[in-house]
């Protein structure tokens, strides 16, 4: 899909993504991101079944799930845990993870969007994601928390969808615009 910009679009945000945001925003030391240690995953209880914990290698297989929240299981039909991002059945919106993961690993900076479960063959529900980073001693990435929410679409928006490939505007997947 190439080069995509992305960026945190806070009045694009959920209100429980602004919490999510807001408690890992609390760990931060300073300008210092915070590292997985500081996360205690009781502080946002509610949320964990659609939280999951990447961790950022090298190689193909550089990001693979640690944990995945039973929420994700039964979103995507299929186990996360344990997996690396090209062993789950993204279909053509692979890249698009692989990029959103990629960003956020090198910049060091939080990202959200939404994108339409295509993949999935469920034109009618839309993934708001939200990935923030955790850094290593040194400062490195080396785990992405995410968050998500599975929302439904419209009817209109469902026939939008089915017909076009998501395309990406300031960090947050759209339908691509009528001919």
């Amino acid at each position: 899909m190439g080069a995509m910009g992305f960026s945190l679009q806070a009045d694009a945000m959920l209100a429980d993504q602004r919490e999510v945001l807001a408690y890992w925003t609390s760990l931060k030391r300073g300008a210092a991101l915070p590292c997985r240690k500081d996360f205690r995953p009781g502080a946002l209880l509610r949320r964990l079944p659609t939280m999951s914990l990447v961790d950022v290698g090298a190689g193909d297989d550089r990001f693979r799930f640690r944990l995945a929240g039973t929420g994700l299981r039964d979103a995507f039909g299929e186990e996360l845990t344990g997996r690396a991002l090209g062993e789950i059945a993204f279909g053509p919106q692979l890249e698009d993870w692989q990029s959103i993961y990629a960003y956020v690993a090198a910049s060091a900076a939080p990202a959200n969007g939404f994108l339409p479960l295509l993949w999935r063959d469920r034109p009618g529900v839309v993934q708001a994601w939200l990935r923030l980073p955790f850094a290593d001693t040194d400062g490195r990435v080396n785990m992405i928390l995410g968050y998500d929410r599975f929302l439904p679409l419209e009817r209109s928006a469902q026939r939008a969808l089915a017909t076009r490939a998501p395309a990406w505007r300031g960090g947050v997947a759209m339908a691509a615009a009528p001919a």
